[in-house]
């Protein structure tokens, strides 16, 4: 997990503390400047990346948030084995009994994303312009 001076946000998570992390998120969001369909856009997106690392992802599992050049950043990290390939690469919503992918669409039409992945886990960074 990255560690940023001037952090809005730092923990480590699990299935018990999903809702706890969505409310501060949304919470550091809006310290951040955020508000109105940007902020829930944004929360819904981090939302998103923090079920997935819960549902397929392994602990420890951990979000940071800052603030850096006028844009919010927040980081999801997991240690799971990683997001296969052909998830990665629709560029359409999975159907409903396909293997993932709904999550990734969603939160790349909320926010900037950026995925790294690999066998030893899973980072993803959101980024929305702060107002």
């Amino acid at each position: 997990m990255r560690t940023v001076a001037g952090s809005l946000l730092s923990l480590e998570f699990d299935r018990s503390s999903v809702t706890r992390v969505r409310h501060l998120v949304m919470v550091s969001a809006q310290e951040a400047g955020l508000n109105g369909i940007v902020l829930e856009d944004f929360v819904l997106a981090v939302h998103e990346a923090v079920a997935n690392a819960v549902r397929y992802g392994s602990p420890p599992r951990g979000i940071a948030m800052w603030s850096e050049a006028g844009s919010l950043v927040c980081e999801i990290t997991d240690k799971g084995p990683g997001i296969p390939a052909e998830v990665l690469e629709r560029e359409e919503p999975a159907k409903r009994f396909d293997f993932g992918g709904r999550g990734l669409w969603l939160m790349n039409r909320l926010a900037d994303l950026a995925v790294r992945t690999g066998i030893d886990g899973t980072t993803i960074r959101l980024c929305v312009a702060l107002p």
